[in-house]
């Protein structure tokens, strides 16, 4: 972090780029809204309260995945041999290989944009609701980084960090920013029992914003958001592991 501070102007450079460039998907959102007023019942306020759970819980995860990102390096230069030999566990060497500080531009504009939901949306906030906001923002945080495992894992069969694990990471968080109830049945399933990002999401808002539940879900179901990141994040574990142990080094 302290190496990446070293050129002040380019790092400004760089977290202003990265939250402009959020800015113009945000402004998408208020462009849609000139056309109509809901979507899927909810108004541009509440949809801006989504994208900014989203925005905020996805940069949480990109700023401590860098090391994620770059294991597909590691593997191909055989520099994971090195990794294994230190008495620390793996995944930890890995994940604090990087750190992403310049997507703090991401973080701030979904801080932004959850500030200019706040403003036009009518939140009553109880004790409930303060607590519980924090815990949902961590657990989709996890689930976010938990993909980002699953992406570095691959490479233990691939080499080369696979794109189609991009298809639940920066689409996960495209989708989060929407309504669930509007997408195909597949797709809602998809993103609930396989990749959880509604219930981590999409349920908590229900809760925060105290709208009913379209998808007839239990009542109970928008309050295990930690219950199911801690259950991904597991299962991420798992295939860490099993990768580790398929591991056999560059072979030169």
């Amino acid at each position: 972090m302290r190496g990446q501070m070293q050129y002040k102007r380019s790092f400004a450079l760089l977290v202003s780029g990265i939250f402009a460039i959020n800015v113009l998907e945000l402004a998408t959102i208020f462009i849609l809204f000139r056309h109509f007023e809901t979507l899927g019942g909810w108004r541009v306020g509440e949809i801006a309260f989504l994208y900014g759970l989203s925005s905020i819980s996805f940069s949480i995860a990109k700023i401590f995945s860098g090391g994620l990102d770059g294991f597909q390096v590691q593997i191909s230069r055989g520099e994971f041999d090195r990794v294994l030999t230190r008495p620390v566990s793996p995944f930890v060497q890995v994940l604090c290989a990087d750190v992403k500080l310049h997507q703090v531009g991401r973080l701030l504009q979904g801080i932004m944009a959850f500030g200019i939901a706040l403003t036009l949306t009518d939140v009553h906030w109880s004790t409930g609701r303060l607590l519980y906001l924090p815990v949902a923002i961590v657990s989709a945080a996890a689930v976010f980084l938990a993909l980002f495992s699953f992406e570095a894992t691959m490479c233990f069969w691939t080499t080369e960090a696979t794109e189609s694990v991009n298809a639940f990471t920066y689409g996960g968080t495209t989708l989060a920013q929407y309504p669930l109830q509007i997408f195909d049945g597949w797709l809602r399933r998809l993103f609930l029992w396989i990749v959880p990002l509604g219930f981590t999401i999409f349920l908590p808002a229900l809760y925060l914003l105290d709208k009913p539940d379209p998808l007839g879900m239990p009542g109970f179901s928008r309050f295990v958001a930690p219950v199911v990141a801690i259950l991904f994040c597991a299962v991420a574990g798992f295939f860490w592991g099993v990768g580790v142990r398929r591991y056999r080094s560059t072979g030169s």
